[in-house]
């Protein structure tokens, strides 16, 4: 039972330490994504087509 328990102890330190990476790679990569998922942009709202 402690074997079992020490895999999945491990199997879930790998998993966190992969999910950080990819969110630390993530953050560096993606520096000019949309923030508050607005785009800004001086278009009158009367000369928007629908």
């Amino acid at each position: 039972m402690k074997k079992f328990l020490k895999f999945i102890g491990t199997v879930v330190a790998i998993f966190s330490a992969v999910l950080g990476a990819l969110a630390v790679f993530d953050r560096l990569t993606q520096k000019n994504r949309i923030k508050d998922g607005y785009l800004e942009c001086d278009v009158p709202e009367v000369n928007t087509e629908e």
